[in-house]
């Protein structure tokens, strides 16, 4: 098998290993009644808490605007708070409410469960080489997009 046909096998592997997973999260964030967009900037908040809208915008690579957007409906939902910067108040902070909270980790316990329970079917060899082949992944990702970056 070349390399060619190795990463095009390990490409069609790991789109369909997600397609089974995904299903599964996305319903349970749909039953959150959160986007994708929305989920990740929860998580992005919980991060940095007192993130500016610029900040958000920034690390979500999206304009102003649609990062605002995001954020309305959020705080309409009661996930997130704005709060004026104590030092200045011409910027405004974001924290997760203890509702934020609260879905996070609802939403982590039940990914926690259902990745559990398929991984439970793998030996400890088995799990040792998927936690090697999911960190070369890993940093092979962060080197892709390090270098996009610039």
């Amino acid at each position: 098998m070349t390399r060619d046909d190795r990463k095009l096998l390990a490409m069609k592997l790991y789109a369909q290993s997600m397609s089974i997973v995904d299903p599964i999260r996305l319903r349970q964030w749909s039953e959150a009644e959160l986007t994708t967009s929305q989920l990740r900037l929860l998580f992005l908040v919980r991060q940095e808490p007192g993130a500016t809208l610029t900040a958000l915008a920034t690390h979500l690579r999206v304009s102003p605007p649609t990062a605002t957007g995001v954020v309305d409906r959020l705080v309409r939902q009661g996930y997130i708070r704005r709060d004026a910067d104590a030092s200045d108040r011409r910027f405004v902070c974001h924290h997760l409410t203890p509702r934020g909270v609260a879905i996070l980790g609802e939403l982590e316990r039940e990914g926690r469960t259902l990745m559990d329970g398929i991984l439970e079917r793998l030996s400890d060899g088995e799990i040792d080489e998927l936690v090697h082949g999911l960190q070369l992944l890993k940093d092979a990702a962060e080197a892709a997009t390090a270098v996009e970056a610039r």
